[in-house]
């Protein structure tokens, strides 16, 4: 994984669109948290249409799990789901989280959008679902696993992990070591329809296993003890590994919103329109490799803006290219400008857009916007 970190930062506190956003219930930020009771949670099966009909799941309480701890304090506890897919379902397999802040129609939406885009890039066996209110404001959480594929042995030899697993793909095993904040290759060696990898446990660590761009499997226990103590505290707590684009916007999302009010500023709401003209920039860096605010073919952030299907009071963006949620969020928290932009008090809705490097699988572009 490349050493260096990315990142280009622009305010736009009065654009050449600078007719103020008309506001309504469904785009006004949340208020910062204040006391109250614990999380009340509830399945509400109508918060996602692509989930009507299914029947009740044993997932139904993970999700109950991931959504209590969400509402508390925005960010899904990793250590939470961990122990709860343990309990629920003995299975030591990280899941796919999907995260929706807001109303329950806006929630609706958002889970309807995520878990349709979900299924277009994976298989998924089971899912559950559930929806908790509390400090943070109400949320709705959709847990979904893989179906299961094979076998995989796992042989400790001190502090070196020995994996096997039999493979039956064309495609050659790309094995992965994966954090909340980073993912790096891993030596797998192929002999016939076996392959083995060996990854030393100092730092534990997930595995994910690939063939071509099909996730085949994930390796959470491979290093003993668990990889995320039940006693982390809650502000290191980056949330479950994201799998997908969706997850890692969803993570950064959750991880913006937990800064903003442990600063004493406003969450701000969830912006569909906005989320579009974040992929979209995220994608066009992708595409010609850059990484900034104005194209190399002139398209500047000005012009983005005017063109956009909304107008703007005042706009902010954050842009980078990094290899983790955790590690893009720190690395904006850490850069006097991005941090202004992701803390600023003069916008109340945004999204976060991100786009996979066409050079390395593993790292990703982002485009964080934020507006009133």
């Amino acid at each position: 994984m490349q050493a260096a970190w990315r990142i280009v930062g622009v305010a736009c506190a009065a654009c050449a669109s600078a007719t103020p956003h008309p506001s309504s219930p469904s785009s006004q930020a949340l208020p910062p948290p204040a006391a109250a009771p614990a999380p009340v949670v509830a399945a509400d099966e109508r918060a996602a249409g692509l989930l009507e009909g299914r029947a009740p799941s044993r997932l139904d309480e993970v999700a109950r799990v991931a959504a209590a701890t969400a509402s508390a304090r925005f960010v899904v506890s990793a250590a939470a789901v961990k122990a709860s897919m343990a309990t629920a379902v003995g299975s030591g397999v990280w899941p796919h989280v999907l995260t929706a802040w807001g109303t329950d129609d806006e929630i609706a939406a958002q889970l309807d959008a995520g878990l349709a885009e979900l299924r277009s890039v994976t298989e998924i066996a089971e899912l559950g679902f559930a929806t908790a209110s509390g400090a943070a404001g109400r949320v709705g959480v959709i847990i979904a696993v893989p179906p299961p594929h094979l076998p995989i042995t796992v042989e400790r030899d001190g502090a070196i992990a020995h994996v096997k697993l039999a493979w039956r793909w064309g495609d050659d095993a790309a094995a992965y070591a994966v954090t909340p904040t980073t993912s790096r290759r891993l030596d797998a060696t192929r002999t016939g329809d076996q392959i083995e990898l060996s990854i030393d446990c100092s730092v534990p660590v997930a595995i994910e296993i690939r063939a071509g761009a099909r996730q085949i499997a994930t390796v959470v226990d491979a290093c003993a003890p668990e990889l995320a103590s039940a006693e982390r505290a809650p502000a290191l707590d980056l949330g479950p590994p994201a799998h997908t684009l969706l997850e890692i916007e969803m993570r950064v999302w959750d991880l913006t919103n937990r800064e903003r009010v442990a600063h004493g500023v406003a969450a701000l709401a969830w912006d569909p329109a906005g989320h579009r003209f974040a992929r979209a920039h995220a994608a066009d860096m992708a595409r010609l490799q850059y990484i900034g605010h104005e194209a190399p073919d002139g398209a500047s952030y000005d012009k983005r803006v005017n063109r956009a299907p909304f107008r703007v009071h005042s706009a902010r963006e954050n842009v980078g290219h990094a290899w983790g949620p955790g590690e893009v969020h720190d690395a904006f928290l850490r850069s006097p400008g991005h941090r202004a932009n992701l803390l600023a008090s003069d916008v109340d809705r945004g999204a976060v857009g991100v786009a996979v490097d066409p050079g390395d699988p593993t790292a990703f572009y982002i485009s964080e916007f934020f507006r009133q």
